[in-house]
């Protein structure tokens, strides 16, 4: 992202918030509460919400979504979300349904339907579409973990692919059907009473999946989280770890099913600005990796401008990691040129500021990349606006 580009970005959302902020205080103070119009609603909550959201990232660009909620669907017990979402170069569609009293108190049954197509664009030079169902039941262990096991069925189309692109992007051009079961563990940490830790979560993934392109494969991915306030509250302290691997048990693992990692992993780097490329061919595509690594710790400074500024936080951040690993590295456009999957590490360091509006926080980030690759796409500059009516 450029100097000139970011700011215009910038100057583009100090706008919307301006007049968003302006409309909604107009809004809040001419508009009755639904609890003022019917009482009854004070005490149930609305039957729906319905919203609508704004966002840029410097990653994907404008997004612009509308969704529908409701947890009052035939009883209390079943919720229901849908959401539709456009960006640059695609669109989304999601459903999720939750219903706790199905099987009595546990396990809790839920459903998830996602459809997603995207455009040949600055990332990949291909069209693809997919389709991806997922029931799921979820067991309450204790109040602070639970396990979630799964079934996928997806269908997935990688069309338009040039003759001139990497030999192994040109080899997952089609259509392939996927079906797979999967289970997720999660346990939350309880804080000790005065201690300086607020917030602590690890998750572990398990993931079996076979396609009729022959590709069978196992995903393995861990993550974990802290917050810990420090100085009586003027300082907080952020790390995050996130591991994951496929192992390819049979064939070889697709464009498709593979890891690609950008800014919300390392800032300093574009989405699919570092990993495996095919430097072969015009372009030099990102390939994705089988395996990823990153480690991030972010020191923020509540309050450090003092009361006027309490809605300005400053802070620093260390980002590090990387991805790396395919199964086949004969790249090319005829296949005969290997490709360089080794893991090499990429880190960054940076200042960022996070800006409370009044309709959504505002994220600003410069990274200086300080390990990364002569091929790497680098993004020094990033920003995030997330605004929800």
């Amino acid at each position: 992202m450029t100097i000139q580009s970011f700011v215009k970005a910038l100057l583009l959302t100090t706008g919307v918030v301006v007049l968003c902020a302006t409309g909604a205080a107009a809004i809040a103070q001419e508009t009755p509460s639904e609890a003022e119009i019917d009482p009854d609603l004070a005490d149930n909550g609305p039957i729906g919400r319905l919203s609508a959201r704004l966002a840029y990232n410097s990653d994907t660009g404008g997004v612009a979504a509308l969704g529908f909620s409701t947890n009052r669907l035939m009883g209390q017990d079943q919720t229901l979300e849908f959401n539709l979402r456009a960006e640059e170069d695609g669109t989304s569609a999601s459903f999720r349904y939750n219903n706790d009293a199905l099987f009595g108190s546990s396990p809790q049954f839920g459903l998830n339907v996602l459809h997603a197509q995207k455009d040949a664009g600055d990332i990949y030079d291909f069209d693809s579409r997919v389709t991806r169902l997922e029931p799921r039941l979820t067991w309450q262990l204790s109040p602070q973990s639970r396990f979630t096991a799964y079934g996928i069925l997806a269908d997935t189309d990688i069309s338009n692919v040039p003759a001139t692109t990497s030999a192994l992007i040109r080899a997952d051009e089609g259509r392939v059907k996927t079906t797979g079961i999967g289970g997720k563990y999660e346990h939350q940490f309880q804080p000790a009473q005065g201690g300086s830790l607020k917030r602590a979560r690890v998750r572990f993934g398990l993931e079996y999946a076979t396609s009729d392109a022959d590709n069978d494969h196992i995903k393995l991915t861990t993550s974990a989280q802290s917050i810990h306030v420090l100085a009586q509250g003027r300082v907080v302290l952020r790390s995050q770890l996130r591991l994951g691997t496929l192992q390819s048990q049979s064939g070889t693992s697709s464009i498709g099913d593979r890891y690609m990692l950008g800014q919300a992993s390392i800032r300093g780097f574009e989405f699919g600005g570092f990993g495996p490329r095919d430097l072969a061919v015009d372009g030099d595509p990102a390939l994705g990796g089988n395996s990823y690594g990153v480690a991030k710790i972010d020191v923020q400074f509540p309050g450090a401008f003092g009361e006027a500024g309490r809605r300005v936080t400053p802070g620093l951040f260390v980002d590090v990691g990387s991805l790396w690993k395919l199964d086949d590295v004969a790249g090319g456009i005829a296949g005969a040129d290997p490709v360089d999957d080794s893991a090499r590490m990429r880190a960054s360091i940076g200042v960022s500021l996070s800006i409370k509006t009044g309709i959504g926080p505002l994220k600003i980030h410069a990274a200086h990349p300080i390990a990364s690759e002569d091929y790497d796409r680098t993004q020094t500059l990033g920003l995030e606006l997330n605004a929800t009516f």
